[in-house]
């Protein structure tokens, strides 16, 4: 009895052992049958493929035939009217978020758009400081400069003129006036008028008077008060035309588009750079603020 127990139990492990062994085979054959049409792997191209004899390279092998486009179904994970939608369901729910996002950008291409325009600014204040300017009022050799954009038909410029005077009477600084003739023809015949009594050192009589309540609203009115207070009206009627007025006209146009000037007054004193009225007591400030 017990010799049969013990033989009945070995034919049942061998064909157990069988059994498990036919599987595996399979399993293999079928899994490596598989891997084989689905990357068309050729041991033979591997035998074939010639490597190049450098020391130390690595050798990277062909995926292509692995990752090809085709075998990925994107679908299964969105479509592009999927993905439309979602966008348009976010915007639809968070405007709110959208507009904060649209107003921090705006608000950062101003602020780089500023430093860029300051630093334009500055260079072109450097070059301003270099250049020669005979139409001045004040200490010619003061180190303190002030640029006055002027229309002399602007009564702002009239106004201002009046607390730049009073700044100057109380400090010793030079005020640089740049011709801005905006309002009209009229406007460029009293800055060409200005230009043309530099030439013959009395610019400093002519600008006073332009911006005086006794200017008169004629020009021959004008140049009448102008030859009684010592102009040669001969000379300043043949620079009216020179090529010096000229030039000097082209040059001032120059500065004002360089800083993009719409508006009289405007002033610039150090690195700042103000636009409109202001009034003397803020002048000092600012002097004193660019140039202690």
């Amino acid at each position: 009895m017990g010799i049969y127990v013990k033989k009945k139990k070995f034919n049942i492990l061998n064909i157990f052992l069988i059994f498990l062994f036919v599987i595996i085979v399979f399993t293999t054959f079928y899994f490596f049958n598989i891997f084989s049409k689905k990357s068309n792997f050729d041991l033979s191209n591997i035998a074939n493929t010639q490597f190049e004899e450098e020391p130390n390279q690595i050798i990277e092998p062909d995926l292509s035939s692995y990752l090809k486009k085709e075998d990925v179904n994107f679908d299964e994970y969105f479509t592009k009217k999927e993905f439309d939608q979602n966008i348009k369901k976010f915007i639809e729910e968070n405007p709110d978020y959208i507009l904060s996002v649209l107003r921090e950008y705006q608000l950062e291409q101003n602020k780089l758009e500023q430093e860029k325009t300051n630093q334009k600014n500055i260079s072109s204040i450097k070059n301003l400081n270099l250049a020669y300017h005979p139409m001045y009022l004040g200490d010619s050799n003061s180190a303190k400069v002030i640029y006055e954009f002027v229309d002399y038909n602007c009564g702002y410029c009239q106004k201002f003129h009046q607390e730049l005077i009073n700044v100057i009477n109380d400090n010793s600084l030079k005020l640089v006036i740049i011709q801005m003739p905006i309002l009209g023809n009229f406007s460029e015949e009293l800055t060409k008028l200005a230009l043309a009594s530099s030439l013959q050192g009395q610019f400093k009589v002519v600008h006073n008077y332009l911006y005086s309540t006794e200017r008169k609203s004629k020009m021959e009115d004008i140049l009448t008060d102008l030859f009684l207070r010592g102009v040669d009206l001969d000379i300043l009627k043949n620079d009216l035309d020179s090529q010096e007025v000229s030039d000097f006209l082209s040059i001032h146009r120059g500065y004002a588009d360089e800083f993009k000037f719409t508006g009289t007054p405007a002033t610039i004193i150090g690195n700042q750079i103000i636009p409109g009225f202001i009034d003397a007591d803020k002048i000092t400030e600012i002097l004193e603020k660019e140039f202690s």
